[in-house]
């Protein structure tokens, strides 16, 4: 469920009730609990309601119809793709496992899903993805301290990558921003990228995350070849040259539909 198509359901609950409280609109909506705080803190900072413990209430006038939020073409596409990569990433994740997820969109659809396993220990420096794990009774998040950027709500610094290098993982699931037709990886910025270089030292497999219409762009921050990741996972629409100069590397290339292409015993 869309974070739009939530808070209408929200405000027509509350405009019906006037009142609510997290635990049941969080069972009613199939989401964790901080997945409802956040839409109700959304909502509060707008007027609609005021928040207390456990819930909420109707703010004075509140009640007053609102312009519903719709979700664009695009918006849907992006997240549907999201989706769609995090769904193979948890095929790849067993319980037990210790994990670390950098910052972005499919990091955060592959923590909602997470909750299907146990014993995980999952590292990572996006605070959302931190709360969302310490949202399940049977896995454990570890936030790496830094300095947190507001426009990617994810922490990022020399102490940051100090953390990282005290741990070491299983699995790295890494989010590239773009890849290059010389199959580069890149990032957003400097220091994404310096993160994810110290935590490709501390990881027993690295796995690349990028959305198949991120190919062909280059982000500001060059990371590196694909070739220092063992798999990638991203949409079966990705453009064909891309799968064989993958393959070419002796990358494994992971897809939604085909969880593996391109031979091998995977």
């Amino acid at each position: 469920m869309f974070a739009v198509e939530r808070i209408n359901i929200i405000r027509s609950y509350l405009r019906e009730h006037g009142k609510l409280d997290v635990h049941s609109i969080s069972e009613m909506l199939n989401v964790s609990e901080v997945t409802v705080r956040r839409d109700l803190e959304k909502l509060e900072n707008e007027g609609f309601l005021e928040r207390q413990h456990g819930g909420a209430i109707l703010a004075e006038g509140g009640d007053e119809e609102p312009r519903r939020l719709e979700i664009s073409e695009e918006e849907r596409r992006a997240s549907a793709d999201r989706e769609e990569i995090a769904h193979v990433a948890l095929l790849m994740v067993r319980d037990g496992d210790v994990i670390m997820l950098t910052n972005g969109g499919i990091a955060r659809a592959l923590a909602r899903k997470l909750a299907e396993r146990t014993g995980l220990t999952v590292l990572t420096n996006d605070i959302p993805v931190a709360l969302e794990i310490a949202a399940q009774p049977t896995n454990k998040a570890v936030l790496l301290g830094g300095s947190p950027d507001p426009e990617s709500t994810a922490l990022f610094g020399s102490l940051t990558e100090a953390t990282v290098q005290k741990f070491f993982v299983n699995k790295l699931f890494m989010e590239v921003d773009g890849i290059s037709e010389q199959l580069q990886m890149t990032v957003t910025s400097q220091e994404k990228a310096a993160l994810i270089r110290e935590a490709m030292a501390c990881a027993d497999e690295r796995i690349a995350l990028c959305e198949a219409g991120r190919f062909s762009r280059n982000a500001f921050f060059r990371l590196g070849p694909i070739s220092q990741v063992g798999k990638v996972i991203t949409n079966t629409s990705v453009p064909e040259r891309y799968k064989s100069g993958i393959f070419a590397m002796d990358v494994k290339l992971f897809t939604s539909v085909n969880a593996f292409e391109g031979g091998g015993n995977e």
